[in-house]
């Protein structure tokens, strides 16, 4: 029996979508827009003629960062290396792997977690952006968690537009939740309006290792929870996308 019918008889043509794809994340300029002025008419604040000039000098959207689309399926790959204890050396920490081979391996790793995007592309991306390296000895070491988004234009881009839809969301579900309600999404912020300027580099310092631990904490219990429910098939009409952001405001006078 050949390839293509094997493919034949599991129920798939040559052409069928892979299993576990990663789904996209890209945002364009004009969902966000129009999501933020379906936000302002919503609270009363009606912008028609500024609406129409957006909507004419958009200009033709350009394709996401090659990366950007696996950006969610990165992540649970960079969290697999942090967590699955076949990637972890005696230590715990995420141990290095060769690029292929029997054993645990990071082309291993990259189909199973990220299987819209080549492995040696990947490697490349990962590399270039200074998430991973390649040591002399052949071993690939993991040196981040999360992709750099800032480090690349495009990256930023996208990642930007994908924060602003994400956060317009809450506010326009929360508008729309009664006060109180179990159904609130969760919108905190800490303030200060007297803030001395010299203390904002140990605020940051601040926000960034207490922001990390706590969003490494969210991200460990949203890997396991889908790992304990993965033994039974979820419908697509119950799976939801979620995130949880931390971010620190500097307003000039």
């Amino acid at each position: 029996m050949n390839k293509a019918q094997r493919r034949k008889k599991n129920g798939r043509g040559a052409n069928a979508p892979k299993p576990n794809a990663s789904p996209s994340l890209h945002v364009t300029a004009s969902q966000v827009l129009t999501r933020i002025f379906d936000l302002f008419e919503h609270v009363g604040i009606a912008m028609p003629q500024v609406k129409s000039l957006c909507a004419e000098s958009i200009q033709t959207e350009q394709p996401p960062h090659p990366l950007y689309p696996h950006a969610f399926a990165i992540g649970e790959m960079l969290t697999a290396w942090h967590q699955d204890n076949k990637y972890l050396d005696l230590t715990g920490a995420p141990a290095p792997i060769k690029f292929r081979g029997p054993g645990p391996s990071f082309q291993h790793l990259a189909r199973n977690k990220v299987p819209g995007i080549k492995p040696s592309q990947l490697l490349s991306e990962l590399v270039r952006l200074g998430v991973v390296i390649t040591g002399e000895d052949g071993f690939i070491r993991v040196l981040m968690r999360s992709i750099p988004v800032f480090e690349d234009k495009e990256l930023a881009k996208q990642h930007t537009l994908s924060s602003l839809n994400g956060f317009i969301m809450t506010l326009r579900h929360n508008l729309d939740s009664v006060p109180a309600n179990f159904d609130q999404l969760f919108h905190r912020i800490a303030r200060n309006d007297d803030f001395d300027r010299r203390e904002i580099p140990a605020l940051k310092i601040k926000v960034k290792r207490r922001g990390q631990n706590f969003l490494e904490s969210i991200d460990d219990w949203l890997a396991s929870n889908a790992t304990a429910k993965s033994s039974r098939r979820v419908p697509q009409s119950r799976k939801a996308k979620v995130s949880v952001g931390v971010y620190l405001s500097v307003e000039d006078e």
